[in-house]
């Protein structure tokens, strides 16, 4: 009994030195950015878009403090299967005090287990929240193919011509789905949900450096028990994606089309809002999209899309963005 104690100490310190080990071994990766700016006319900086337009060229025309602090860790490993940890913390103030609180947004939190079934090598079985393989325009920070939230899947499964990932996410909308109470009124939901269930095969060697990534989305409002939808609400609709990626002076260039319907035509990036009343319809987008680098000092990268909302309730929307070219010194940012 007197040797087990006199070991204690020394397992103890053991220990603790190899989760010290552990602990050192977490992965960060963060983005942020911050600035200042002035209006011609006086007070402070306006950021602007055009009109009908998604997004915004980010380039001098970000208003706000904005930043991601990234955190995760390898749980286990053993051989080639293993678990890993993500996490992804993410915030925003307005640059117009010292001191600005605000509260901050959980975006990821997720397990992602890789090689964990054998006749599926390669493959990763994700849940929790998380981005997941968003597609995006650097340069006008637009995010045009995008089912991020919580969720589940598996990814990257090798089928020798390409990889299938298959992915179920979900995302809320206030309101949008009522029940009767006992005296025959109407009690309306606080959120209803929408469920997104995608599949995607990438990897699809077509030209010498040419890739072809192609997926669906199908999305629909979930009402909970004894809920119904408002009479015109979507309920659900689909997304066809076709993306070609094809490697161009120690860049890239990536041609797009897209077609939505229905729920789908409301974000137009993969989330579905199926409770919004006169969204039938459909959205198709043609978009190219690239970055070159002409040397270790020099790039370019460009946009030009069109993008056509046509709802049957006729408030759809048209937007055009015809070819926009940004230079760039140095590593492209």
């Amino acid at each position: 009994m007197m040797i087990t104690l006199r070991k204690l100490p020394l397992a103890v310190a053991v220990a603790a030195g190899v989760m010290s080990a552990q602990a050192l071994a977490v992965d960060f990766h963060g983005y942020a950015r911050s600035g200042i700016g002035w209006t011609g006319s006086g007070g402070e900086q306006q950021c602007f878009k055009a009109t009908g337009a998604q997004s915004k060229y980010r380039l001098g025309n970000e208003c706000e403090t904005y930043a991601e602090l990234k955190l995760g860790q390898e749980l286990w490993k053993e051989g080639d299967k293993s678990f890993y940890f993500d996490t992804n913390v993410a915030y925003s103030v307005n640059q117009e005090d010292d001191w600005e609180s605000t509260s901050p947004a959980f975006r990821e939190a997720n397990i992602q287990g890789k090689n964990l079934i054998d006749w599926l090598p390669g493959s990763t079985l994700w849940a929790g929240k998380r981005f997941y393989q968003r597609h995006d325009v650097h340069m006008i920070d637009f995010y045009y193919w995008d089912i991020s939230g919580p969720g589940a899947g598996l990814e990257n499964v090798d089928l020798g011509f390409g990889k299938l990932s298959l992915a179920a996410t979900r995302n809320s909308e206030s309101g949008g789905s009522y029940t009767f109470s006992s005296d025959d009124t109407k009690k309306y939901a606080a959120k209803t949900a929408n469920d997104v269930f995608d599949i995607r095969l990438a990897g699809l060697e077509t030209n010498p450096g040419g890739v072809l990534e192609l997926g669906v989305d199908y999305g629909r409002a979930n009402p909970q028990d004894d809920y119904r939808l408002e009479d015109g609400a979507s309920k659900d609709g689909w997304m066809w994606t076709g993306e070609h990626t094809q490697s161009i002076w120690g860049g890239f260039n990536k041609f797009v089309v897209q077609y939505a319907t229905d729920a789908m035509t409301s974000w137009n990036s993969g989330h579905s809002q199926g409770t919004s009343i006169d969204n039938n319809g459909s959205m198709i987008r043609v978009l190219d999209h690239g970055a070159m680098d002409f040397n270790d000092d020099w790039g370019l990268m460009y946009v030009a899309m069109y993008q056509d909302v046509d709802l049957d309730s006729k408030n759809g929307s048209t937007w055009y963005t015809w070819v926009s070219v940004r230079c760039t010194n140095g590593r492209r940012s």
